[in-house]
């Protein structure tokens, strides 16, 4: 059997427009799921997912070249130190500063030796620029699937910032409206609404309709329900359901 318990008391102008706060309190919590779930934001996480997958698949594939790239730089490098020792000892060589024969034949060998070195280098420079070449156009497609990836995501994330920006506008003003309907409800009620809200949304409150509660599926008898009916106006708790009950 469903009983009701009176428990407050006040206009039914005021308790009513917990109604209404109810209803705007269902109105943000839908623009909130709203906003979480927008196509936009849905947009935004596949085209962040296809960029992901194809930055991880082109790294993975262009691995080789970047490897070669990096022995190239190297041979480079040391090839310029060789050529660079060459010149400090060519220089030496013609400076006067060194007479002795024997000295400056093994300048000379010494040179020969580095220019010999660094040739051998750019040759193997020039063999690996040739590996890379192909690898290089290997990516291409890949890289400009890539490309147009990042592109899409940019767009998605434009999109999805004007959506939430309606959305937040949307919600901002319903909260807005919440807080004044709020403010023409009477404390105690205001504050049995909240405590209750938790477990019993999105129908905290509702009404007496004929015999029953409307949040319980069971009747009351129809004595009890003609006794709450004649109760000076006021919220109700429902002994069957918890929810409050305005009569």
């Amino acid at each position: 059997m469903v009983g009701l318990v009176a428990v407050t008391s006040a206009p039914m102008t005021d308790l009513a427009a917990l109604l209404t706060v109810q209803q705007l309190d269902n109105s943000v919590g839908a623009l909130r799921h709203r906003r979480s779930t927008l196509p936009e934001r849905k947009a935004l996480d596949e085209a962040t997912a296809q960029v992901s997958t194809l930055s991880t698949e082109l790294a993975d594939r262009d691995a080789p070249r970047r490897d070669l790239e990096r022995e190239q730089r190297r041979l480079e490098g040391e090839a310029e130190l060789l050529r660079a020792k060459a010149a400090s000892e060519n220089q030496r060589l013609y400076s006067g500063s060194v007479t002795a024969v024997r000295e400056l034949q093994a300048i000379q060998e010494e040179i020969s030796s580095l220019q010999r070195r660094s040739g051998q280098l750019d040759e193997q420079t020039i063999e690996l620029m040739m590996r890379i070449e192909p690898l290089v156009d290997s990516v291409a497609d890949l890289r400009a699937r890539l490309d147009a990836a990042e592109a899409v995501a940019d767009r998605a994330t434009v999109a999805l910032a004007e959506a939430e920006v309606t959305v937040n506008g949307e919600l901002a003003a319903t909260v807005a409206q919440r807080a004044a309907a709020a403010a023409d409800v009477p404390v105690e009620a205001m504050q049995r609404y909240e405590a209750a809200r938790p477990q019993l949304a999105p129908s905290t409150v509702v009404r007496l309709v004929g015999t029953r509660c409307e949040g319980c599926p069971l009747q009351m008898p129809s004595v009890e329900a003609d006794r709450i009916r004649h109760l000076e106006a006021g919220l109700a708790d429902c002994d069957e359901c918890g929810r409050l009950v305005l009569h």
